[in-house]
């Protein structure tokens, strides 16, 4: 593995090397500051690996497979597994340290009174909540609520012993780690947990986040997903080698695919886990390419996808360091069909793993990538810092008539370089993020009634309306809220990526005033260069998953269009209905947008001021440290050979 932590690191001290020089500069004092606080960053660096893919998809092994060792536990994971990050030990946590943050009893009170609605319970406490879940009968839970059921049953298992510790945070060992991981009576509890852990991974200043499944019970998860999906410097979705997308994995992946355009780079790679189950190429390209045609359904465009065995790459990095014993050996030889003479060696079995290929391009693609972009723009800086001092040392070297004369004009091109930095005006661009607003949210109307249909068909099922004794009053009043569940999910997860969208356009017209700016300057000051324009980032705003105003009783006329199941799946009966859900929500969709809309207006034309007044300040102090500059290299007392000195090391620093 490429030594990226290394590179930064020297990057960093050749900006500190330049800080130093340029701090005793006039007209370079605040481009030291800039140095040494890029310097900083880099030093600290820790690059973001989000991991995705649904609860069975083997996320767990291919992390195991990335970090060469058995860190984290390979068992079916609890359906409300909690956030792991594995990070690199530090001064204050060593190798093996693990931290768990376990939820308020506020936390973990939503948590179960969210699970409770869907068996049409409630409680006001989590004492209360407990009395409930002993009323659930086990034969009576439908299939998709048995993640609610076993989540419930979860939290009265362990809620004695784990009590007196809601809110806290807790140190514990690594057996404990892996108990907190696997034992589902404990896993619910904790909010998230971070293991500190050495291994070529972590050494290169990587952070890898093993997410809660994209089928996570939830409602609190699909938040924190976004906002890894948003800030992660590179996204991973692993999916399991035989396994059909569920439904929450098409969500995930639509989210993805909403999300995908607003980055400056790609940053998703598609892993088809367990590849040797393939009996042979030919099946292996069919699921690949079956797994390709699902995510351009979802929208996403040319996805990178990598058929990896976990199991054989981890293998052979135990290998590897000689850590191959008994029965491991034994599910090696019949991987690499090593039969009985020398094994393969451990780089071979990566390589025909799928690992070796997906490392390579994932490194380049990502870490490599975006170490460059942090040193080019390092080398930038300097680079800058050396124009200016040419441009002092050439004012400094001239006749002292001209000096003579550019000191007359020193003042008046200040002051007309801030005064056409002050003069840019906003009001167009904050017409034009409205208008994006407006255009945004009209769409996300469009694309919700488009799929309503298929919500609809899915809520409304045959499976759940069957005339075999049971209650369907009670039936159809459960689909009616499972459908306005999922189009309050929906138009959250819509929310979400607007914002995104917005934030984009945001930058881009906060860039557009930038480069009015520096063209306003430029016109006074031809050879003074700003600092680049930084895109800013935002927090995205949350959004409720709800509809505000939804009251089922207001529907009990639209429910009574069902005459019965056969009147229902095999005449017009489900037509009608869905014609009618359709047509009454309409208004709450329109309320729940309506609302979304002024609030975005709010929160992101204040946000395209803030980064506008911010940016004219960066400017005028820009403008007004260079002519205090100009000016003393127009003094009689300017040291010309300490600024020929201080440019040749400079230079020195950019060979």
């Amino acid at each position: 593995m490429e030594d990226f932590k290394s590179q930064l690191g020297q990057t960093a001290a050749r900006l500190r090397t330049a800080a130093e020089v340029t701090a005793q500069l006039t007209g370079l004092k605040s481009m030291a500051q800039g140095m040494r606080t890029r310097a900083d960053r880099l030093e600290q660096n820790l690059f973001t690996v989000a991991l995705f893919g649904a609860f069975s998809a083997g996320k767990s092994s291919f992390a195991n497979a990335l970090m060469g060792e058995m860190v984290l536990p390979v068992s079916p994971n609890p359906t409300t597994a909690a956030i792991n990050k594995i990070l690199p030990p530090t001064d204050e946590f060593a190798h093996g340290s693990v931290r768990v943050k376990i939820k308020t009893e506020r936390d973990i009170t939503l948590d179960v009174q969210q699970s409770l609605a869907v068996f049409g319970l409630s409680a006001a406490s989590l004492d209360a909540a407990l009395d409930e879940i002993t009323k659930l009968d086990p034969s009576q839970v439908l299939s998709t609520a048995k993640p609610h059921f076993s989540f419930l049953r979860a939290v009265a298992k362990g809620l004695a012993p784990i009590r007196e510790h809601l809110g806290q945070e807790l140190r514990v060992d690594m057996k404990e780690f892996k108990s907190f991981v696997a034992k589902e009576e404990k896993a619910c509890f904790a909010e998230w947990i971070e293991l500190y852990y050495d291994c070529p991974l972590t050494r290169q200043g990587i952070t890898l986040v093993d997410t809660p499944g994209a089928d996570s019970i939830n409602a609190r998860h699909t938040g924190v997903a976004f906002n890894y999906i948003k800030n992660a410097d590179a996204v991973l979705f692993v999916t399991y080698y035989n396994h059909a997308f569920s439904n929450a994995d098409r969500d995930f992946l639509t989210q993805l695919g909403r999300v995908k355009d607003t980055f400056e780079m790609d940053k998703m790679f598609f892993v088809v886990n367990a590849s040797d189950l393939a009996k042979d190429e030919e099946e292996l390209r069919g699921v690949v390419e079956h797994v390709r045609k699902n995510l351009v359904a979802c929208q996403i465009s040319m996805p990178r996808i990598y058929p990896v065995s976990s199991q054989t790459a981890l293998l052979a990095r135990l290998h590897e360091k000689g850590q191959l014993a008994g029965s491991a050996e034994k599910v090696y030889r019949q991987r690499t069909n090593s039969g009985e003479g020398e094994l393969m060696p451990g780089s071979e079995a990566l390589t025909l793993s799928g690992l070796r290929r997906f490392e390579q391009d994932f490194l380049s693609f990502t870490i490599q990538e975006l170490t460059q972009i942090a040193v080019k723009s390092a080398v930038s800086e300097i680079r800058r810092a050396v124009t200016t001092l040419d441009d002092l040392i050439s004012t400094a070297n001239e006749d002292e008539s001209v000096r003579t004369e550019k000191r007359l004009a020193t003042d008046t091109a200040k002051q007309q370089a801030l005064a056409g930095v002050h003069k840019v005006d906003t009001s167009a661009e904050e017409r034009a993020v409205e208008k994006e607003i407006d255009e945004l949210i009209y769409y996300v109307k469009q694309r919700l009634f488009f799929r309503f249909g298929d919500m609809f068909k899915e809520a409304f099922n045959p499976a759940v309306l069957q005339d075999d004794g049971r209650d369907l009053k009670k039936a159809l009043r459960s689909s009616l809220d499972e459908l306005v569940r999922y189009i309050g999910y929906t138009l959250g997860q819509e929310m979400r990526a607007t914002a995104l969208r917005i934030e984009k356009h945001v930058n881009h017209s906060a860039k557009r005033l930038a480069d009015r700016m520096a063209d306003a300057v430029r016109e006074s000051a031809p050879k003074l260069e700003l600092k680049p324009f930084q895109p800013h980032t935002f927090e995205t705003p949350e959004f409720e998953e709800e509809l505000p105003t939804y009251r089922a009783e207001d529907y009990q006329a639209t429910l009574s269009l069902f005459k019965s199941a056969k009147d229902f799946f095999e005449k017009n009966g489900k037509q009608s209905m869905q014609e009618a859900l359709d047509k009454q929500l309409q208004a709450p969709v329109q309320t729940y947008l309506d609302e979304a809309g002024h609030r975005f207006k709010d929160l992101y034309t204040a946000a395209l001021l803030t980064a506008v007044a911010d940016g004219k300040q960066g400017v005028a102090s820009d403008v007004e440290e260079y002519f205090a500059g100009i000016l003393e290299a127009l003094s009689a007392k300017v040291d010309v050979e300490k600024l020929s000195h201080s440019r040749d090391v400079l230079s020195h620093l950019l060979a």
